[in-house]
């Protein structure tokens, strides 16, 4: 608080004091007191009423800031909070222990909170763990079927597992607890791995993937963690084949490409740039802003169904997370293609 805008919030006190003065000014001489006294009295008066207003301010003014850092709600407001000074005024020491008890009441609700959370994750784990027991019961029988029925019962037990899967990782990015790990990586073999893992849909949808963008490039390393990186890669695939090209509609067999290119090399902002592109249908430009949005589902996932919104906003999630740049673009009816960017610098890559 400045010393003017302090003096402004004093202004009904000034005006009596000034009223106070020219009161001194016109009774002395009336009751005798010469003119030199009277304008003594009146100095004497206004020197120690100023020094009394700036000696408030300054015991006022390390208090009124630190409110004002907590009013701009930079930073932890909680720790702001209580880390203000204590005032040595009434009025301070009043506010500053209300603000004390809202801290301490605050911390203990957030630490209940975290501690439901880590519940709620511990849960979801366990039952992801449980699941996979008769899941992979129904894997076995289903693979020593055959016919359709047996191929249509083993894609939706692929879907039940893709669905478990995303629930453990929603799970883990919404958990306070930093469950990765980032290390270096090779960008090839991630990709492959996750191609790997949408295998089976990959072929069902007739989807040829290209991985000609990731060879004869060196240096394509890049900071994640891979267990993560691989989960975001699948979801990618997983929407590429959902809103794949469908030759008998689009006249045009489905493709899935794979390019990375270094950018900025040599710089402090150099970051290996990984893109993923379908010829899909794309997505339209009304819904191109809102893709990662939690629960969006546009005009795709009401049109090709079994969307609920989320796999894009686990990528964007667990890429912030890891300290990752992820992108969209796209045009309706011709396909898309999804970047993400990685630091090269590990240090910008948290």
């Amino acid at each position: 608080m400045s010393l003017l805008a302090y003096l402004r919030s004093r202004s009904l006190r000034l005006a009596c004091f000034v009223t106070m003065v020219a009161l001194l000014a016109v009774m002395l001489p009336v009751i005798g007191v010469e003119p030199e006294a009277t304008g003594l009295v009146a100095l004497l008066v206004t020197v120690l009423e100023l020094v009394s207003l700036v000696w408030e301010w300054l015991r006022e003014r390390s208090f009124a800031r630190g409110l004002a850092g907590l009013a701009e709600g930079a930073g932890d407001v909680l720790d702001i909070a209580g880390a203000l000074p204590e005032p040595s005024y009434p009025e301070g020491e009043l506010a500053w222990d209300a603000l004390q008890s809202v801290v301490q009441a605050s911390r203990r609700r957030r630490a209940e909170l975290e501690e439901e959370m880590r519940d709620y994750r511990r849960y979801v784990e366990l039952w992801v763990h449980e699941i996979k027991t008769p899941l992979a019961a129904m894997n076995l029988t289903l693979a020593n079927s055959r016919g359709e029925e047996a191929r249509s019962l083993s894609r939706e037990v692929a879907r039940v597992e893709a669905d478990v899967e995303n629930a453990l990782y929603y799970a883990r990015s919404t958990s306070v607890a930093e469950d990765y790990l980032l290390r270096r990586c090779d960008l090839d073999e991630l990709v492959r791995d996750a191609v790997k893992s949408r295998a089976r849909s990959l072929i069902e949808a007739r989807v040829a993937v290209d991985l000609a963008g990731l060879d004869g490039d060196e240096g394509l390393w890049v900071f994640c963690d891979p267990k993560w990186m691989v989960f975001i890669l699948g979801q990618l695939i997983d929407n590429a084949v959902r809103y794949r090209a469908v030759p008998e509609r689009d006249g045009r067999a489905a493709r899935l490409c794979f390019s990375a290119s270094v950018e900025g090399i040599g710089s402090a902002g150099e970051r290996v740039v990984l893109n993923v592109t379908d010829n899909g249908c794309g997505i339209s430009e009304a819904d191109l802003g809102r893709v990662f949005e939690r629960g969006f589902t546009g005009t795709n996932g009401r049109t090709h169904g079994h969307s609920t919104g989320m796999g894009l906003y686990l990528v964007r999630t667990l890429c912030e997370k890891m300290g990752l740049a992820v992108c969209a673009s796209s045009a309706a009816g011709v396909g898309t293609t999804m970047g993400i960017a990685f630091p090269r610098e590990r240090s910008r890559a948290v």
